[in-house]
């Protein structure tokens, strides 16, 4: 095997002595690998493998999660930011991510139930993904510094002029009986989160997004084999636990990203009648296919069949696209 990548990594373990390992890519006739080895005193190396195959993306994204989970043990790198004077772990973190993390320490599952209960019935109000009416981390800082106005609002991350006029008083309303034990403004926070308690925080956001990261490759993977191997989408769903909505956006991604999934499309339209598929092409050669709101608007607005008229409307421009691009 050539290694193609290697970097060594320490961890104190007393006043004079320290644990090494080293992280490493290497590859072997296409085939990647990526790791850990522990090295001890004596030259011997205990491996800790984490990912080999022959995907890149796949690689990247165990390799990342690896180190994360490594640097959240206490490991750092010897080699890091080559280009820069201060290492990123020991750099004065700005006030936003104190803040989350200051909040992240406080169990307020209580004061969020009545947030998120909002936020739900928000997200079937306007029909958009609940993450865009406020992130789970959004409502966890509201319910831990609980504000009181709204300029008080605009002081906590994710919550600038525009969500605040548009759910300002909504949220103080949900929150207004609620005790607060923090004061603003919120400057204070800076010096109340310890170094330790920061870094800690830190690596564990790094190490919670690379794994997802991870997962979501093995899922496109899944994904991928199941289309070719002729799973419907009824299949899909019930094999990797997605909604349908989110399986027909995955679907849409993957076309989005080059990957043949017309076969899939093509079965799932099978049963269309042809006029409503002609009609549908004809939709978007007139007013384009970039917007699905003006083609549901134009083409099943009167059915009520929300879902599944985007379910379709999503199907039908993956094959006008392709159709499009087959012309070409």
């Amino acid at each position: 095997m050539e290694i193609v990548f290697l970097n060594r990594f320490e961890r104190a373990a007393g006043p004079a002595d320290a644990e090494r390992g080293q992280v490493f890519i290497g590859e072997d006739q296409g085939i990647w690998t990526a790791g850990w080895h522990r090295l001890s005193d004596d030259g011997e190396k205990a491996e800790e493998p984490w990912f080999e195959g022959t995907s890149w993306e796949e690689l990247l994204a165990s390799f990342r999660f690896g180190i994360a989970r490594k640097m959240r043990e206490g490991f750092r790198p010897m080699l890091d930011g080559m280009l820069e004077e201060v290492p990123f772990w020991e750099r004065r973190p700005p006030l936003p991510s104190m803040l989350q993390c200051y909040a992240d320490q406080f169990d307020a599952e209580k004061e969020l139930a009545p947030l998120r209960a909002w936020r739900r019935a928000k997200s079937a109000e306007e029909k958009r993904s609940a993450y865009l009416v406020a992130t789970n981390r959004e409502l966890q800082m509201v319910a831990v510094y609980v504000p009181k106005t709204e300029e008080e609002l605009k002081q906590i991350p994710g919550f600038g002029k525009t969500k605040v006029e548009k759910y300002g008083k909504e949220l103080l309303q949900l929150v207004g009986d609620l005790p607060r034990e923090h004061a603003f403004p919120l400057d204070w926070v800076a010096a109340a989160v310890a170094d330790e308690t920061y870094s800690d925080w830190a690596f564990r956001q790094k190490e919670e997004r690379f794994g997802k990261q991870q997962s979501l490759v093995q899922e496109k993977k899944r994904l991928l084999s199941g289309i070719r191997q002729g799973r419907s989408l009824a299949e899909l769903e019930k094999e990797l636990s997605l909604t349908r909505r989110l399986l027909i956006e995955r679907v849409d991604r993957l076309d989005e990203e080059g990957y043949d999934v017309l076969p899939l499309v093509e079965r799932e339209l099978s049963e269309l009648p042809p006029e409503e598929v002609l009609e549908a092409e004809q939709a978007m050669n007139e007013i384009g296919d970039q917007f699905l709101k003006p083609l549901y608007q134009r083409l099943y607005a009167a059915s009520g069949e929300t879902e599944r008229s985007y379910e379709k409307l999503r199907m039908l421009r993956i094959r006008f696209r392709r159709a499009g691009k087959s012309a070409v």
